[in-house]
């Protein structure tokens, strides 16, 4: 069936995801039609340019606000798989830096890289993320 007043309900990441948000709405009775954006025109030497690069998930605008609830709900939990995954990796990983007053190694999680901290022996200011790499370890969790 054809959508008669369409909308864009969502800007996705990628083309993939589109796809699984079409998908979740459709289990949940929501029409949804995609845009596959594969073209190269928001390529750059970095990488794909953000806002030209736009998979988008169309619906009806009479189903707006069950396609608004089913979103945030998948924002909500792609925000917290997120967060578990940067703690999982935070956790995982170490930087050992070498403190210039006491010249002992303190380690620090990875996602301390670049910040000033304290030293645990002295309690010098350390900068974290300058350490030769013998002292950058990864972990198994």
């Amino acid at each position: 069936m054809a959508i008669k007043d369409p909308i864009s309900a969502y800007n996705a990441e990628n083309n993939a995801e589109a796809h699984l948000l079409c998908n979740l709405l459709e289990e949940n009775g929501i029409e949804a039609h995609v845009t596959r954006d594969e073209s190269v025109v928001g390529l750059g030497p970095l990488g794909m340019l953000p806002g030209i690069h736009k998979p988008q998930v169309w619906i009806d605008r009479s189903n707006a606000g069950a396609a608004t609830a089913l979103l945030a709900e998948y924002e909500r939990d792609r925000s917290q798989r997120r967060s578990i995954v940067e703690l999982a990796q935070d956790a995982s990983s170490t930087i050992g830096a070498v403190c210039e007053d006491c010249g002992k190694t303190t380690l620090f999680p990875a996602s301390k890289k670049g910040t000033v901290q304290d030293c645990s022996h002295c309690g010098a200011y350390i900068d974290v993320g300058d350490a030769p790499e013998e002292f950058s370890e990864e972990r198994s969790a």
